[in-house]
């Protein structure tokens, strides 16, 4: 990996991903390279000894320094506060990925260590070789998660994919059998992170975001679950509850901020099965919500997955009156004609960009094309991964509607979302 800069994707007559376009055009040239999944650990011990603000400068800087020793044909990519996606171009060798996966570690110590004499940055690396895994863009990257997973268990910082992966890391935590005593025994819970007005400042609703707190193991990551439930024929029931759920609390809040809009995320398979309608629909009668405070959120990949079940199903939520929000805006590689006949309310820009917007003329641009073409569709916009006044700032110059991030608010627990509203407004606390 040498010294040179990764350049961002820009908006030429559609969104691209870059790590997805380039592992696609990749496998169709039959090219040797290797896909990593960059986990980046102790965030939370990180934002407790230095804040939030500065935490967030320290992952930053890490995938800036990443991109800064990326080869030209290489590619990174953030995929999330402490994701990071790695496309290694023409390395078929373990031991060349393994001394690039060693360069990554040693970035991470350095990025914290250096900067704000704290204890040095520690990362998973979950790695998978293609051709030796013949498989597609999407399936590749899972893959990858897969590998981090399986090293995080065995205590191993660089972890290659192997076959037996997946189904080990199933057995040895039992993790299949404890997620359905969870959904069964109540253990998932929401969080809710506040989402407010860039012009009034005033909080408008949330996205509802899942969490699962295991009695014996602790917290697992919502990339773990989701997964889970995805590959284990679960993700349905996961779906029913984060639905029933938000809808209960609506319900509840309703009264107290009428035009709260409450955001739930669902996964590619969901968007392609009708079910969703009729549980978006009982819920809604169940706890008598508006159908307009229930906004649906869809990846803009996910879309493209089948074009036609998607559009299908999409449809029908709308008509039923619930909004739609495509999520992660800009990381995809949907057409514009797509775009202009997608049934949709709302257009989430990818926390990726707007963190960087202040600082990259690409992530910038993005950003101010992406609030442009929604405003010509007529959809509103929510900027997420908002993490300074500065940005927020900019984002009202820029007319987005909806801000999002951890300089308003970190996800919260329902009691304390709805605290943390009450305070926002002036309210008194209801009595007991």
């Amino acid at each position: 990996m040498s010294t040179t800069s990764i350049q961002l994707p820009f908006f030429q007559g559609a969104g691209i991903s870059k790590a997805g376009h380039k592992i696609a055009l990749a496998i169709r040239d039959d090219d040797d390279f290797a896909v990593m999944i960059v986990h980046v650990l102790g965030v939370e011990r990180l934002c407790a000894s230095i804040g939030h603000q500065e935490a967030g400068a320290v992952l930053q800087e890490f995938f800036l320094e990443l991109c800064a020793i990326a080869r030209k044909n290489d590619t990174v990519e953030r995929l999330g506060d402490r994701k990071f996606l790695v496309v290694l171009q023409g390395l078929r060798n373990r031991g060349h990925v393994s001394l690039a996966a060693q360069k990554i570690e040693r970035i991470a110590a350095k990025c914290a260590a250096t900067k704000l004499q704290t204890k040095p940055l520690k990362t998973s690396i979950g790695i998978v070789m293609f051709p030796e895994q013949r498989e597609d863009e999407s399936e590749l990257m899972r893959l990858a998660e897969v590998a981090s997973l399986d090293g995080l268990q065995k205590n191993e910082s660089i972890s290659f994919y192997e076959p037996q992966s997946a189904e080990r890391l199933a057995i040895d935590w039992g993790l299949e059998d404890r997620l359905r005593r969870a959904l069964e025994s109540g253990d998932l819970d929401l969080h809710f992170q506040p989402q407010i007005s860039c012009v009034t400042g005033d909080i408008i609703g949330a996205e509802a975001l899942m969490r699962w707190n295991e009695p014996e193991i602790g917290a697992i990551s919502p990339d773990v679950f989701i997964e889970l439930a995805e590959s284990t024929g679960q993700i349905a029931e996961l779906t029913h509850f984060a639905i029933q759920q938000a809808c209960r609390l609506l319900g509840k809040w309703q009264d107290s901020f009428p035009g709260f809009c409450v955001a739930v995320n669902v996964t590619p398979s969901t968007i392609q099965n009708m079910d969703i309608v009729d549980t978006i629909k009982s819920a809604s009668s169940i706890w008598g919500v508006r159908p307009g405070a229930l906004t649906i959120e869809v990846t803009e990949n996910a879309l493209m997955t089948d074009r036609d079940a998607s559009h299908a199903v999409l449809t029908r939520i709308r008509e039923f009156g619930a909004r739609v929000s495509i999520d992660d805006f800009g990381t995809g590689y949907s057409s514009f004609a797509y775009l202009k006949q997608l049934p949709a309310d709302e257009l989430k820009i990818d926390r990726t960009f707007v963190m960087g917007m202040l600082t990259d003329e690409s992530d910038r641009k993005i950003v101010e094309h992406s609030i442009g073409i929604a405003k010509s569709f007529g959809l509103s916009v929510v900027a997420e991964g908002v993490e300074d006044a500065e940005s927020l700032d900019y984002l009202r110059k820029l007319k987005c509607d909806i801000a999002q991030g951890f300089f308003i608010c970190k996800p919260l627990p329902a009691d304390d979302f709805e605290a943390f509203c009450r305070k926002s407004a002036g309210m008194a606390e209801p009595a007991d």
